[in-house]
């Protein structure tokens, strides 16, 4: 249930960038969510249908992409992707270590269709 939350705060973030550039609606919104975050992304598409519905991001291309584990030895610094569950370092052969990314959500870009031209545009200039 925490992805509605998540998906919540998604489209929050999204109409409010569409909106300071005057956007008449969002045609995408590209996601980032790491591995480990325990966000399905399944289930955040399922509530967007839903919670985006009579909002300028209606019908808005939903793009989730999937950011791998990146773990950092404590040993030698050496960042790198377990490969099926093993956190041995493959430099110096450590144990120990950080997860560097994989546990975040966030959103990464939204394009936007202003009423005007109705050409499609990333706020921030694109």
């Amino acid at each position: 249930m925490h992805e509605l939350t998540a998906t919540q705060n998604i489209l929050s973030i999204a109409l409010s960038e569409a909106a300071k550039v005057g956007a008449a609606r969002i045609t995408r919104i590209s996601v980032k969510v790491g591995e480990w975050s325990t966000f399905e992304p399944d289930c955040i598409r399922f509530y967007f249908d839903i919670i985006a519905r009579g909002t300028p991001a209606e019908d808005a291309a939903l793009a989730i992409e999937t950011i791998p584990v990146t773990y950092a030895c404590e040993e030698c610094g050496l960042e790198y992707t377990p490969v099926e569950g093993r956190f041995r370092c493959p430099r110096c052969s450590g144990v120990g270590g950080t997860v560097v990314s994989g546990r975040e959500i966030y959103v990464e870009s939204i394009e936007v269709q202003h009423a005007d031209t109705g050409d499609p545009k990333s706020p921030g200039g694109e």
